[in-house]
């Protein structure tokens, strides 16, 4: 397991209009070096604070359907079962469990049907670690 750690950003809104709004977070430094490692979709857990997380999708790299490869070396966490504002909220963002690599789709319900199948596959292997949490006060 690897945790990243870092704070909420604005991101350009896509995952909101796709149906899966994420905490975009910027990878730190000290971890771009990493890159080659990191790529791809994860299953994890999103962590506020010790009583507060959630089950996360999430994926790292540079978003090649919309950006090939010139795009933002990002975190974008989608937290499963999650209401609220996460912006400038720093979240511990626990990798457990890759996925698949990065891919580059033809069409959008190409990449939408995808990761519905990530987010089912962060269920089927974490759902029994966490009972996720959602907070109304945030």
């Amino acid at each position: 397991m690897l945790t990243i750690k870092g704070k909420v950003v604005h991101g350009d809104k896509r995952g909101r209009e796709l149906g899966f709004p994420t905490a975009n977070i910027s990878i730190p430094e000290s971890m771009r070096a990493y890159e080659y490692e990191l790529d791809g979709v994860w299953a994890g857990i999103a962590e506020l604070d010790a009583d507060n997380y959630w089950l996360t999708t999430v994926s790292i790299g540079r978003r090649p359907t919309f950006y090939n490869a010139d795009g933002e070396f990002l975190m974008e966490a989608y937290l499963l079962d999650f209401a609220g504002d996460l912006y400038g909220k720093t979240l511990n963002v626990k990798l457990y469990e890759y996925l698949r690599g990065q891919e580059k789709f033809d069409d959008i319900d190409s990449l939408v049907e995808t990761m519905w199948g990530d987010v089912r596959a962060t269920r089927d292997l974490l759902g029994q670690t966490i009972k996720p949490v959602d907070l109304h006060s945030l």
